[in-house]
Formats: C-alpha cells, structure tokens, sequence
C-alpha cells in the first residue's frame, strides 16, 4: 500500500517550484440548488456552480524570486489571477493546476524559527486534476 505525504508533493508557481513549501490545502465546493415545486413535501436539489478556496504556508527566502513574486502579487494593483499548481506525488506526476486570486498574505516568525508566510487564495475557473 502506497502512502502519500508531505515530503511528496510541491507547490508550483506557473512553472517554478516555490521554495519550501510547508503545507498547502485545497478546498472544493459545489452548491445545492432548491427545485422544489410548489404541492412537493420533500425538498430536491440540482447541482449548482463549483467554487474552491485554499491555502498555503511557504518558508520565506527573499532570495527565492519565485516565492517572492507569487507574494508581491496582493501588493500589485490588478486583479490577474496567478497560475498556481499543486503537485501531490512527485513520482506519478499527480497535480492539481489552477488560477488563483490571493485573498490574504500574512508573515509570522519565531525567535529560533524560519520565517514562514501564510496564503489564502479563491481559485477562479476550474481546477485541472483529480485525486
């Protein structure tokens, strides 16, 4: 039995691997839309739009370009979405891609820890992969 674990995936911006990525999550949604008709005594539901929001933790190296530009992406007055993707197992080359709208940055550190910064981001469009 094969397991998967942290020290076997990768967080990708566009094509550069982000530093040292700590961890990362990924959350899809799909909303419940009511049709139910007047005289019916159950409610019933269709599928409605997907949507997906996630986060990340990365190690900070302002001498990473990459990590650094991903980052600076919230500081810039526009409203691109970034080309994200994040790879679960490195040997089958399994990966979630997606364009993403970072929606919070945050910095934290430990007197005798590395610096690590903190990413929420809304996924825009739909996300390419599958487990």
């Amino acid at each position: 039995m094969t397991v998967l674990t942290g020290a076997d995936g990768d967080m990708l911006y566009g094509t550069n691997r982000v530093g040292k990525v700590r961890n990362w999550s990924l959350s899809v949604d799909r909303d419940a839309i009511e049709d139910t008709c007047l005289g019916n005594n159950d409610r019933t539901y269709i599928s409605g739009l997907r949507g997906a929001t996630g986060s990340c933790s990365i190690f900070y190296d302002p001498g990473n370009t990459v990590a650094r530009d991903l980052i600076n992406t919230i500081f810039e007055d526009q409203a691109a979405t970034q080309d994200v993707s994040f790879v679960f197992n490195r040997k089958g080359n399994d990966a979630f891609r997606c364009n993403v709208l970072l929606t919070n940055v945050s910095s934290s550190v430990d007197v005798g820890a590395a610096q690590a910064v903190s990413i929420n981001f809304q996924v825009s469009g739909a996300i390419e992969g599958r487990f």
